[in-house]
């Protein structure tokens, strides 16, 4: 099927619609095209039609390097190591260039989200990575990488790691072009002020020509390559529609080198190539100082992909690549070395430091059959590991993923400032243009110089810095002390919270329970029969009361179910036992059981004919429960417990004086219930099993115990890796300190522009004054933010 000379489209078969175009036979879809082609012909402005196919090869061209690059991701093995697949989604991280502001990242966002296939798009100012995720049977990435390329954007596959290679690419290019508009600058101004004295005491003309020539010589280059970056950011705010701060600061260097040349040709006027000059390093130099700041707040660590390890082989050990090993691998790691991935532990045990991901400093012994996860530290002796996940699959790759989704996903006080800081650039040049106009109107020779200062003194890129710089820098500090953040309204949630709602077990508590008496209620059972019965039904389950069980045998069991909140039942040689809290008993036994048993947490396990024996069970508080609560109150925080054990096994447990509110003997259902009715604003939810599922969903903010099932990590907003409570409360002040420091960027970027404007209309700003004005006003912001990732 032919195609639309003039739109492209495909003709259809039944249809023709022929015109003679620049002496050649042309097919057109609709009468319409040929009506525009026939006119464009008539016009003689068929050079159109020429130059789009010169556009169509460039593009052809861009598309050729682009599947270049992303050609590597056909072998399965290097695809499976930077792309996360999950179901049918497929998840993946581009290292972008040319990323300024988030006027930027809006951009990307907006533009790949339209592109059908593509489920989620989120971008990260400070860090410049895309977090894309598509579906891989309606797109391909390389079409995704196409479509980022043809706004303006370059792309490569991102692991963490290899942002440090790329970082180090940009800083020497930046360094570069910083050095030669340092060396332009030097050179012109020397000229500048050897021409400023001629004004005074006189100069020949020859040698006047000759300053301004030199001039020239050295501004040259500075315009060229050291501002070339902004004048790429330009053309891509034309064609895209959507401005950056690149727009205006590229007409006022344009405006004033082209006038300057003109000068110089024409022997009349002024030549201004020391402003130009002294304009583009401060600019320069603000950027760089700029994005040095951001990127310390974004430290990846050591990349593994070119890391050598030794690997089991049917003839021994082999020294072999990380990017090599796959599942079933067997390795060796020796002390002091860094896992490369995930894995399990087969022959000795060793301490492991897993600061890297928990936030705690002091090692943890870890036997053999112990699951290990990659980054951490092999502390103590020589090991060998089994492989379970390697490349984007691993436990430190998917912290990475849902850090990076948390950053980009931005709070409503992000967007709007995102929204603000383009039509602010619009009424940036309109603004600039009417004070050209009437400074010219009025006979004011600096006219031209005036709209320059205020093009660029009113730079939104404070604006635009506020509040992703300082929710990077906290995000990525609470990362590193373990608390990982896993939604983007986390931080502005947490630092409006009035109400923190516990579960007990596993979250106050530390889950590891011990049988302190057995009661054997049935005849015809011993002792290590129930047993080994409380053990068949608990061999599968993940609760935490379950694990008392692990170390007795278990049998095989038929129809097994887990009942939330109450316990789990299942067939054992044709008998049906339920094993759960005492609600599950009279349910099972169909009458109400006696109420005289001792205060603490007991187990029932019974038939529907009887109830056979009782397990009396102990919990340890946490070391760090009575602190936190109280630091909590002492914030103001109303503070409650949600727990299904009874009032009993609570008071057993620790005082309630400890809570304002004590619920017990709550199902998942009511949890949820109690929240809604007693919850009147910003509620965080603290849990670790299925029965807190329904409360951690339904909560302004919910955070889930590192220990937890994956079920409720898929539910919170915050995960606690080291699931230490204390974490809480510095998250709160953390959050807190966050807004503070995004309301004090915020404010600094408004009063800025708000004096800054009317000063530089009023022509008491030089360029070069406008300049340095704006590099230190997004400096400032960002610098501010930064303090985010101290402690105090």
């Amino acid at each position: 099927m032919s195609s639309c000379f003039h739109c492209g489209d495909p003709i259809p078969s039944n249809l023709t619609i022929e015109s003679t175009i620049n002496g050649e036979q042309r097919g057109f879809c609709c009468h319409g095209c040929q009506a525009i082609a026939e006119y464009i012909e008539d016009a003689n402005l068929c050079r159109y039609y020429e130059r789009r196919e010169v556009e169509n090869i460039n593009s052809a061209q861009s598309r050729i390097d682009t599947d270049k690059i992303f050609a590597l991701l056909d072998n399965q093995d290097i695809y499976n190591r930077y792309v996360f697949q999950e179901d049918n989604r497929h998840h993946i991280q581009l290292s972008v260039e040319g990323i300024t502001c988030s006027a930027c990242a809006w951009l990307i966002e907006k533009h790949l989200s339209s592109l059908e296939g593509v489920v989620h798009v989120g971008v990260n100012v400070s860090s410049s990575v895309a977090s894309i995720e598509w579906l891989p049977d309606q797109i391909s990435i390389k079409d995704v990488a196409f479509a980022l390329k043809r706004i303006g954007y370059a792309s490569l596959p991102y692991l963490p790691g290899e942002r440090a290679n790329s970082l180090k690419q940009e800083k020497k290019r930046a360094i570069i072009q910083l050095g030669i508009a340092g060396v332009g600058m030097m050179q012109v101004m020397m000229s500048a002020v050897a021409m400023y004295a001629g004004d005074i005491q006189g100069m020949e003309d020859i040698y006047r020509n000759l300053l301004r020539w030199t001039s020239f010589f050295f501004a040259t280059p500075v315009v060229f390559y050291s501002a070339s970056s902004f004048f790429k950011g330009a053309w891509r705010d034309l064609k895209t529609r959507h401005f950056t701060m690149d727009l205006p600061v590229s007409i006022g260097i344009g405006l004033a080198y082209f006038s300057s040349v003109y000068a110089l040709l024409t022997n009349g006027g002024h030549v201004y190539f020391d402003s130009v000059t002294m304009f583009t390093f401060f600019l320069l130099l603000g950027r760089f100082l700029e994005t040095l700041a951001r990127n310390k707040e974004f430290n990846d660590g050591e990349d593994n992909a070119l890391q050598a390890t030794e690997r089991k082989s049917k003839n021994g050990w082999e020294i072999t690549s990380v990017s090599s090993l796959i599942v079933g691998d067997i390795i060796r790691v020796k002390p002091g070395e860094t896992f490369p991935v995930d894995g399990y532990l087969l022959n000795s045990a060793t301490q492991v430091d897993e600061s890297s991901l928990t936030g705690e400093y002091l090692p943890v012994v870890r036997n053999p059959g112990d699951a290990i996860s990659a980054q951490t530290v092999n502390v103590d002796q020589q090991v060998e590991l089994a492989v379970t996940a390697a490349g984007a699959n691993t436990r430190a790759a998917a912290i990475t993923r849902i850090t990076e989704r948390a950053i980009a996903e931005k709070p409503k006080v992000a967007i709007i400032a995102d929204a603000v800081a383009h039509y602010f650039v619009i009424g940036v040049l309109v603004t600039a243009a009417l004070t050209y106009l009437g400074w010219s109107y009025v006979g004011n020779d600096n006219a031209y110089w005036i709209m320059v200062s205020v093009l660029v003194v009113t730079c939104p890129c404070a604006l635009s810095l506020a509040t992703p710089v300082a929710l990077t820098s906290a995000t990525n500090y609470l990362r590193q002390v373990g608390l990982l953040v896993t939604r983007g309204h986390t931080l502005e949630s947490l630092s409006a919270t009035n109400h923190v709602v516990f579960d007990k077990t596993g979250t106050l508590t530390q889950g590891s329970f011990s049988i302190t008496q057995i009661d054997v209620l049935a005849s015809s059972l011993s002792e290590d029969q129930v047993l080994t019965i409380a053990a068949s039904l608990e061999q599968h389950s993940t609760h935490p009361i379950a694990k008392v069980f692990k170390q007795f045998t278990a049998m095989p069991v038929n129809d097994l179910r887990n009942i939330i909140g109450k316990g789990v039942s299942g067939t054992i040689d044709e008998q049906l036992y339920f094993l759960g809290n005492k609600q599950l008993a009279e349910e099972a036994v169909g009458h109400t059981l006696s109420s005289n048993v001792a205060q603490g947490l007991v187990l029932y396990l019974c038939t529907h004919q009887e109830c056979v024996a009782r397990f009396h069970l102990t919990d340890q508080v946490r070391k760090e429960t009575e602190k936190t609560l109280k630091s909590l109150r002492n914030l103001g925080i109303r503070v409650s417990l949600l727990t299904g054990d009874t009032i009993g096994s609570t008071k057993s447990t620790f005082p309630l004086e400890w809570f304002d509110d004590v619920e017990a003997s709550v199902s998942p259902e009511g949890k949820w219930e109690w929240l809604k009715q007693n919850s009147k604003s910003h509620v965080v939810m603290v849990g670790d099993g299925l029965n807190d599922v329904p409360a951690l969903a339904g909560s302004t903010t919910s955070i889930a115990m590192g220990s937890s099932s994956d079920l409720a990590k898929t539910h919170s907003d915050a995960i606690l890796l080291n699931s230490n409570i204390a974490l809480i409360h510095k998250a709160i002040l953390k959050a807190k300190k966050c807004s503070r420091i995004i309301k004090q960027n915020l404010s600094w970027a408004l009063a800025y522009n708000l004096i800054m404007l009317p000063a530089a209309v009023a022509g008491f700003v030089p360029p070069w004054a406008a300049a340095i004005g704006m590099a230190l006003s997004s400096l400032l912001v960002v610098v501010n933010a930064t303090r985010l990732s101290r402690d105090n």
